[in-house]
């Protein structure tokens, strides 16, 4: 009994928090859960690292226009996401040898405004308890606690597309209040609108737009006009974009010409639509079997809520969420290269039409399909925990600690979250939900870092330093050659023929050669170390040795 009263204390204090204080919880929960690893996990291949090295080729060069990588360049993505790593390495410290979470930074800064920015829009459109449960099933979402940890543009990409979705939904609730189609943003409020989508085409281009875009014309469609939208006021707007995105784009066109087009429309957007990039390609319905992982564990509650979402679809907010949703997930269905991420930008829109029928789901008698469904998506995060456990077997020792350790925080969390349903502490039960989603985050990060077979780069590095002892030695390679080891070496390293690696290793005391440990050993050379595990990059086993003078 006393545990009972206790969570219905905590359901109380839950509810009766103030929107500032509900804001820093949701904060809070969000860092808690992706913490873990944050620092600890290395550069990871292969976007990670070529980010971080391109960001720090900017730091050392100067050039903010022109993204190189070592001698060549990098266009697929716009230039915002290196500028935002490259001022967070600068303001927290030397530069030269940064370690790789201090560009990670602006991905975690992101992942927490976007947890309270969801929290802020249920405020919008539910009220306050709508908005921390929002927030609170946002925070511990899986693809964003992965996200968070990467130097990369997703979380970042996901921030300024909710800030738009913001201002719009406060012109779609204010219209389906009833008042008079007219400006109700203020102008620094339609301000704030137009100058998020503009960072967002800085740091990714078309695909933040088109989420708020296609949000838009739905909703559109549902009220048979879109007289609702005069409030953004188009022609400042659109003045503000320019202003943000236009000298970039006409700098690099002037620097790369047509090549930075080619690759980032030509190569990179639009091959991933048409052909499968990188043994990335899934036919349709990768998004809505992989959902109950990526959306874990508020997919858990989204199970349950799945039929009340149904029978309150013509409410405005849940409108609002699944016109947000539903297109997005479709417009990446259709699209023929497929990774987990890439629908994060839709996620919040479940996030808050569950948030919206939540109390009702909590209170109504649930239908059997979705407990079953339910309880499936609370397996998932153990199958991923034993599924890296048993490929953990042929590449070392296993992880158990933190593998244990993440299973029985996933099953504490998803025990609460029974008891607190059975006892009607809806709140409640949304947080022990996020502790079942921090101890997956928590213990799959902690348990691939303590693979080290998984990581070459730092291990060659570990393994050159030893050998030669030399602070900072010079790395020739044959076969391996991913971003990591540019980034752990600071571009001390190249890839050539094992005779010109030799050779550099014989007349480098501060030189070592990293050769298939299929080839004989060279002359003059004498052996060092060897690594044999995977390429994450290329998802394939390697077997190296290092042999130095």
């Amino acid at each position: 009994m006393g545990t009972f009263a206790s969570m219905h204390r905590i359901e109380e204090w839950l509810s009766a928090l103030t929107p500032r204080w509900a804001l820093m919880l949701v904060a809070v929960l969000t860092l808690l859960a992706c913490l873990p690893g944050f620092v600890s996990l290395p550069p990871v291949d292969r976007d990670e690292a070529r980010f971080a090295v391109s960001s720090r080729q900017m730091l050392a060069t100067g050039n903010l226009i022109d993204i190189r990588f070592q001698d060549g360049t990098r266009y697929k993505k716009p230039v915002g996401i290196y500028w935002l790593q490259a001022a967070a390495v600068a303001a927290t410290g030397p530069s030269a040898d940064a370690p790789i979470w201090r560009y990670r930074l602006p991905s975690l800064l992101a992942a927490v405004l976007s947890a309270v920015l969801v929290a802020r829009l249920g405020h919008l459109i539910g009220g306050a308890r709508v908005g921390l449960l929002a927030g609170i099933a946002m925070a511990g979402v899986f693809v964003l606690g992965g996200e968070a940890r990467l130097a990369k543009t997703d979380a970042v990409l996901l921030a300024t597309v909710l800030a738009g979705q913001l201002l719009l939904a406060i012109l779609w609730v204010r219209s389906r209040e009833g008042r008079a189609p007219g400006p109700h943003l203020t102008r620094p409020q339609a301000a704030v609108f137009w100058a998020a989508l503009g960072v967002g085409v800085l740091v990714k281009g078309p695909i933040g737009l088109a989420f708020v875009a296609l949000t838009a014309v739905v909703l559109s469609l549902r009220a048979r006009g879109a007289r609702w939208l005069a409030g953004l006021r188009p022609l400042s707007g659109l003045a503000i974009v320019a202003i943000i995105v236009l000298p970039w784009y006409i700098a690099i066109s002037l620097t790369a010409g047509r090549a930075f087009w080619d690759e980032s429309l030509g190569r990179d957007l639009l091959g991933k639509v048409a052909t499968g990039q990188e043994s990335h390609g899934a036919p349709p319905g990768f998004y809505v079997a992989t959902l109950w992982l990526s959306f874990f564990p508020a997919a858990v509650a989204l199970a349950l809520a799945l039929p009340a979402i149904w029978r309150h679809r013509a409410l405005p907010g849940v409108v609002f969420g699944l016109a947000w949703f539903v297109p997005g997930w479709l417009m990446y269905e259709l699209v023929t290269t497929k990774l987990l991420h890439y629908t994060l930008p839709a996620l919040p829109g479940l996030a808050l039409a569950m948030a919206l029928v939540w109390d009702q789901t909590v209170r109504a008698p649930r239908a059997v399909w979705a407990v079953a469904l339910a309880a499936l998506a609370a397996l998932v995060p153990f199958a991923v925990l034993a599924g890296i456990a048993f490929a953990a077997r042929d590449l070392g020792p296993v992880p158990w600690v933190p593998l244990a350790t993440g299973a029985a925080v996933v099953a504490a969390g998803t025990a609460l979250f029974a008891v607190s349903l059975r006892r009607g502490c809806g709140m409640v039960a949304m947080l022990s939900l996020w502790l079942a989603g921090a101890g997956l985050q928590g213990g799959l990060v902690t348990a691939l870092v303590a693979v080290g077979s998984l990581w070459p780069a730092p291990a060659l590095v570990q393994i050159a330093r030893q050998g030669t002892g030399c602070a900072d030695p010079t790395l020739r390679t044959v076969d391996y050659a991913e971003a990591s080891l540019v980034f752990l070496t600071a571009g001390r390293m190249s890839r050539q023929t094992s005779a010109a690696a030799a050779a550099d290793a014989r007349r480098d005391s501060c030189s070592v050669a990293v050769l298939p440990q299929s080839e004989p050993a060279p002359p003059g050379l004498r052996r060092i170390g060897s690594f044999a595990g995977m390429n994450i990059g290329s998802g394939r086993e390697i077997d190296l040795a290092v042999y130095a003078r």
